[in-house]
């Protein structure tokens, strides 16, 4: 083996030994416990690795019938929810008995993707969003991801016109940075405005990406090879000069 190639293979396979992944699911995924959906809602979408405000979407949305009464299959999710305080109505779901005031809190304990020493490179979070409908009816929502506004999360769901009671399976990254050292990610939705657009949410999903601290940084990995492998790489250029 040639001497590059070598040193570019154990390279590769160094910075591959570091990273890790895991998702994790956190409800049902059962049209707001209405229906099945026709193949699996994640289809087409990145369930981790994306960059901090990097997005994808699965499966086309799917339509069902409301209203319909939380499942139980996990706190916040299967629920009508509209703003923390309503004036207005402008929608089905604003009106509808089942329906309770903001903000939806959903907790997401995520540890179990998290070794002990480990630190996340990358986070993506996924919401199985349902009846966001900002364009037409300008009630704006607010996404906060422990304790603080997101700016990119509340940009997606104010960007979306689902028209109805429509629920489509999206993904987005988060800055590392935002998360706890409890690994527990406390996700809020509220909306502003008179409060009369509800909405909901079928499932949600966590990836994470994560380093071991027990493996040295990619650029300890090279110190390492070098080492060893300068020495070699000299000693076959004498050689080349000898037999020349």
């Amino acid at each position: 083996m040639k001497i590059t190639t070598l040193i570019t293979s154990l390279c590769t396979a160094a910075a591959a030994s570091q990273l890790f992944a895991g998702v994790l699911e956190y409800g049902d995924e059962d049209v707001l416990g209405t229906a099945s959906y026709p193949t699996d809602p994640k289809t087409g979408a990145t369930l981790e690795g994306l960059a901090p405000g990097n997005t994808s979407v699965g499966a086309a949305g799917v339509f069902h019938s409301y209203p319909f009464t939380p499942s139980g299959d996990f706190a916040g999710t299967d629920q009508i929810y509209v703003g923390s305080t309503q004036t207005g109505a402008h929608d089905g779901y604003s009106v509808s008995a089942p329906r309770i005031n903001g903000p939806q809190v959903l907790s997401l304990d995520y540890s179990g993707l998290v070794g002990p020493g480990d630190s996340i490179v990358t986070f993506t979070l996924g919401i199985a969003a349902d009846d966001f409908q900002f364009p037409p009816f300008g009630q704006p929502f607010t996404a906060s991801v422990n304790g603080s506004v997101n700016g990119s999360l509340t940009a997606l769901l104010n960007g979306l016109d689902q028209g109805g009671p429509v629920v489509q399976f999206m993904t987005i990254g988060l800055d590392p940075s935002l998360l706890t050292p409890n690994n527990i990610l406390t996700l809020s939705i509220d909306q502003g405005g008179d409060g009369g657009d509800g909405w909901a949410v079928d499932f949600l999903t966590v990836g994470v990406g994560t380093r071991s601290s027990s493996v040295p940084e990619p650029s300890a990995y090279m110190d390492r090879i070098l080492l060893v492998l300068l020495p070699l790489i000299f000693h076959g250029l004498r050689l080349r000069r000898v037999t020349a």
